[in-house]
């Protein structure tokens, strides 16, 4: 997105909420949550292709107890677990695990971003799954251990997918 008349309404809606939900910031906007993702300041967001799907599920299967999100806007529904690892079958990234499995199709992934900002007054860190359309398909957010402090070895991970994917 260019400086535009949606590019200025993100960034002045960022500036009025800075930490509010992505979704909160493209509805006010007017646009996509891809969009808003693409705005976010400096060092909140790294964007990838979403060729990198099943790379991506692959890395995160390897993480731990994540908080994986999806959100509608009517409904919001997380489930707290380890991403399961995965199979390609019938057009599908076939996810056989409880409390997290489903069928994703991984071709519907046109953007993966690596987001780091603050959400109701905490640091997150999530890698966020967008449809071509810029539609959020779901969230994966870091653990975070008994003092609420997100895992250190998630963020190590974190960190090290991003850096790779982001050349």
């Amino acid at each position: 997105m260019n400086d535009t008349i949606p590019a200025r309404r993100i960034d002045a809606t960022l500036a009025e909420s800075p930490t509010a939900p992505l979704e909160t910031i493209a509805e006010r906007a007017g646009t996509t949550v891809a969009d808003v993702v693409r705005r976010l300041p400096a060092g909140e967001a790294v964007c990838v292709d979403g060729a990198h799907f099943v790379d991506v599920m692959e890395d995160l299967a390897q993480w731990g107890e994540i908080t994986f999100i999806v959100n509608t806007g009517d409904v919001i529904l997380e489930a707290r677990g380890e991403v399961p690892e995965g199979s390609i079958g019938r057009g599908f990234y076939n996810l056989n695990g409880k409390p997290i499995g489903g069928h994703l199709k991984a071709d519907a992934c046109g953007m993966i971003a690596f987001v780091s900002r603050q959400l109701f007054g905490s640091p997150t860190r999530s890698v966020q799954f967008y449809g071509h359309a810029g539609h959020c398909l779901f969230k994966v957010y870091l653990g975070r251990d008994e003092e609420r402090r997100i895992k250190a070895d998630q963020v190590e991970k974190f960190v090290a997918l991003r850096e790779r994917l982001a050349c």
